[in-house]
């Protein structure tokens, strides 16, 4: 087969850049750039403002944990008062009864701490 060669013409031509191009260019890269600097700022500033809020947010939360675990605190005290209290009362109303359960549960303690 013959390989035939032909000329083509058909070459995209480059349109020459006029002289203000290059300024043009330029001056919008230079916006683009103030753009994404001022995004950027922006998105610190709102980063910033979400932490404080989350900050805050979190220093309340603690807050009202520690004041639920002092009032319970309190709550367990007052408990445990009232069963010295009741636990008194019922040494001296019967005192021979409290000695005998004393006995009795250092003696089960005494039998199971053996048995190890």
């Amino acid at each position: 087969m013959a390989q035939t060669a032909t000329k083509s013409n058909d070459t995209p031509k480059v349109a020459e850049p006029l002289p203000g191009d290059g300024q043009a260019l330029s001056d919008q890269i230079k916006t683009l750039r103030a753009d994404v600097a001022s995004l950027a700022e922006l998105v610190g500033d709102i980063g910033k403002r979400r932490g404080a809020e989350y900050k805050a947010a979190g220093e309340a939360k603690a807050q009202e944990v520690r004041d639920r675990g002092e009032e319970a605190l309190r709550d367990a005290g007052k408990r445990v008062a009232e069963l010295e209290n009741n636990a008194r009362g019922q040494i001296q109303a019967n005192p021979f009864q409290a000695i005998g359960l004393a006995a009795a549960v250092g003696f089960l303690i005494g039998y199971v701490g053996s048995r190890r």
